[in-house]
């Protein structure tokens, strides 16, 4: 996914739902302050969705927006891109503190991104091969700092076997990116 298509699905959004806030988390939040990740070979070049919490939310709002433009509508048959809109509970599944830590997104009032580093813990909690491939290439291309992520990591209160999964995803991802 390109800024564009992202940009494009923020106005759909916006335009339903009338949210006072919008948050793009997933992957799509690295776009507006790494729009090169959407190019061509890039991490990003693949992605179709760009993760939405709205607020304020309900599921009458969220069908509308899922008929207009999520997965299988006529608005990604058209476009190849759509919305997912998340629940408030997602929220939950987020590192502490993460909405003191959002980027605004450039040209939208009240539009923000998740952070790199908490859209990173969370990479490193769920551990598909897919979410450390592209924790790896952010490494990488030094968009992500290794000691950075790892005091991140270190201080961000998680539950137990979350701490647990993420540590040694941690460790693998830095162990073979040569930052360990």
């Amino acid at each position: 996914m390109r800024l564009q298509p992202l940009n494009h699905l923020i106005e759909v959004v916006r335009a339903v739902a009338q949210p006072v806030r919008v948050c793009v988390l997933g992957s799509a939040c690295l776009l507006p302050e790494h729009p090169e990740l959407g190019g061509a070979g890039a991490p990003l070049e693949l992605t179709t969705d760009a993760d939405f919490l709205l607020e304020p939310v309900n599921e009458g709002i969220a069908e509308s927006l899922q008929l207009a433009a999520g997965r299988d509508s006529a608005f990604m048959a058209q476009n190849g891109y759509y919305a997912d809109i998340l629940r408030p509970a997602v929220a939950e599944t987020l590192p502490a503190g993460w909405e003191s830590r959002l980027h605004s997104v450039a040209g939208y009032d009240n539009v923000f991104a998740l952070d790199g580093y908490d859209l990173a813990l969370v990479k490193l909690q769920v551990g598909r091969p897919k979410d450390l491939d592209l924790l790896r290439a952010l490494l990488t291309l030094g968009i992500l700092e290794p000691a950075r992520l790892r005091a991140h990591y270190q201080q961000t209160p998680l539950g137990e076997n979350e701490a647990a999964t993420a540590g040694r995803n941690l460790a693998l991802l830095l162990g073979k990116t040569g930052s360990a």
